[in-house]
């Protein structure tokens, strides 16, 4: 059994998430929400910790993979009578700018949008990375079930947990619940796990590849990739014809998309567009053009065009033919 908390103050982003979480963990990893326990008029402190601690009985009696959503501290998880149960606490802290939290506050309409929330925020953010940081915040006027003890010995969250702060001022909801439930995966994959690669990462894995072709194969384009695409348009802006290239490391032209509309397909906009980017291909030092195509696309149409195939893919898809194609250019 494996239990994971997700806390933050108002405003980074906790409720909203959860739709989204549900749907990517599926049914593996039951997602509660903290507020579910029913929260009274005038909750306090002392009813937040109370809560946490009946949070945790129901959890491990339960004994199943379960991820707590809510206003909850690692710091009270920790001091709960309960806590001597878990080996590590996993907890994730989800953080916001101020500026975007009192946005999204105000949008909300409800309440939060004041200097008060933006001090327990930064309190948060200093907590979970500093277990002695200002700890009177939550041990004054404390429920009375709280036993300080272990967090008042600590120096750092290292050996008791796993503390991840996840900055959400960017981010959309389903990209902070793509990062979530990596994050609560990787502790089930061992050191070495998949997650998926979320948009600003893609480059870091552009340059591992491009670094290792460059040390095998010099390039010889300065610029590595260079895209050639461009468009025919009709008389009101609309665009009618396109094509997509990249000519890439060694002088190679790479022909992605070429598509023209159907009621265009007999005007020669398809070959003026095939040709202009060849040209321009040619005069940058490109000396081999390559693609691909179906059987129910523009194979012909390469042909014409001086290209010749080199390769077959059977049932791709299943019935069809995936042609690859190349032409020197000269």
């Amino acid at each position: 059994m494996r239990l994971y908390f997700i806390g933050g103050a108002s405003g980074s982003g906790k409720t909203a998430v959860m739709p989204h979480l549900k749907e990517l963990l599926g049914d593996g990893i039951a997602v509660y929400d903290f507020d579910d326990i029913g929260v009274p008029e005038g909750a306090n402190k002392k009813w937040r910790q109370e809560s946490t601690e009946k949070w945790l009985q129901k959890l491990l009696s339960d004994g199943k993979d379960a991820c707590l959503l809510g206003q909850i501290v690692l710091g009270e998880i920790l001091s709960c009578p309960s806590a001597t149960q878990i080996d590590k606490i996993n907890f994730c802290l989800l953080d916001v700018s101020d500026f975007e939290r009192i946005k999204r506050l105000k949008k909300r309409n409800t309440y939060g949008a004041d200097q008060n929330m933006l001090n327990w925020s930064a309190w948060l953010r200093m907590h979970h990375k500093d277990p002695q940081w200002v700890p009177h915040v939550i041990r004054e006027d404390a429920a009375s079930n709280m036993d300080f003890g272990k967090l008042s010995s600590l120096k750092n969250y290292e050996e008791v947990a796993n503390v991840k702060i996840l900055d959400t001022t960017e981010l959309a909801l389903h990209e902070v619940a793509g990062q979530l439930t990596d994050w609560i995966r990787s502790f089930n994959l061992g050191p070495f796990h998949v997650v998926k690669v979320q948009p600003h990462e893609l480059s870091v894995i552009e340059d591992k590849i491009t670094s290792y072709n460059n040390s095998k194969v010099p390039f010889i384009q300065e610029q590595p990739f260079i895209n050639l695409n461009f468009c025919i348009k009709d008389e009101s802006g609309v665009i009618i014809a396109g094509i997509t290239s990249v000519m890439y490391c060694w002088g190679m032209l790479f022909l992605d998309i070429l598509a023209v509309d159907e009621k265009h397909h007999k005007s020669g906009l398809g070959s003026k567009l095939l040709n202009h980017v060849e040209n321009e291909a040619k005069k940058l030092g490109a000396k081999l053009a390559h693609l691909d195509t179906f059987d129910f696309q523009a194979k012909d149409f390469y042909l014409k065009h001086g290209y010749e195939i080199f390769g077959v893919l059977e049932d791709c898809p299943q019935g069809h033919k995936r042609y690859y194609m190349k032409k020197e250019l000269v």
